[in-house]
């Protein structure tokens, strides 16, 4: 993004080249807001569980079952 100097207009180098701001992470991207999705149903042979530790951290504990058996 351009810097824009008091008197309103683009501000340049000695050698003319316009400077520039960097603005990666300052600014939110616009639009619609994000919703967060919610958990995925558990499927098939799969068991889904949560628990709150100590510290009020969240975690979730998935156990699920092979769809076909081992290789011998």
């Amino acid at each position: 993004m351009p810097l824009i100097g008091a008197d309103g207009k683009v501000v340049k180098d000695a050698n003319g080249k316009t400077i520039k701001v960097k603005t990666r992470g300052l600014f939110k991207p616009s639009g619609a807001p994000v919703v967060p999705k919610s958990a995925p149903a558990p499927k098939a042979g799969e068991t889904r569980t949560t628990e709150t530790d100590a510290d009020g951290r969240l975690t979730e504990n998935v156990q699920a079952q092979p769809s076909v058996p081992p290789a011998n």
